[in-house]
């Protein structure tokens, strides 16, 4: 590669060519994009902490995101008032406690049971359970415990079209 000497002329025009190129881009950066619908983008409430789902739903729905995730029933119908959908509901059970203790079960089924049916009927498509912490279990006692309370409720969501989905 030839080294080039720059000058101050030489080193004045490239500056003023990047600063338009800046300048063109900033123009197009005040434009709504034009979304190709390939991809359905979402957020996540708990990653926005600060704002109310009210802000980040509308905030959303400005940018052509799709869904608001991981929110309770109260808020479903908030969000579908400005043309989203929340694709994942919240489930029973959270990260801490879960379906990894049989103990937990009868809750759970009972609190499921009584979710399902509100998030089909939301058109809601999935509800997010969680294993639970560890706390001593080993995988396989964990799994072998997920799997026998998620059977439980597993005939119920296959009715109602709800995917129980794990994490």
């Amino acid at each position: 590669m030839k080294s080039e000497k720059v000058n101050r002329r030489t080193a004045i025009k490239m500056m003023s060519g990047a600063v338009a190129a800046v300048g063109v881009g900033s123009a197009h950066a005040q434009e709504k994009p034009k979304l190709k619908g390939r991809v359905q983008h979402s957020v996540c409430k708990w990653c926005y902490r600060s704002m109310s789902v009210e802000e980040l739903a509308r905030a959303s729905a400005g940018m052509g995101i799709k869904s608001v995730e991981l929110l309770d029933e109260k808020d479903w119908l908030m969000v579908q008032r400005l043309g989203l959908t929340c694709a994942m509901a919240n489930g029973p059970s959270g990260i801490t406690n879960g379906w990894n203790r049989v103990e937990d079960h009868d809750d759970l089924v009972q609190k499921s049971e009584a979710l399902l049916p509100k998030v089909a009927e939301a058109g809601l498509p999935n509800m997010i359970v969680f294993s639970g912490n560890r706390r001593g279990l080993s995988d396989e006692e964990g799994l072998e415990s997920c799997a026998a309370g998620l059977k439980r409720i597993t005939p119920l969501a296959e009715k109602l079209g709800v995917t129980v989905c794990m994490e």
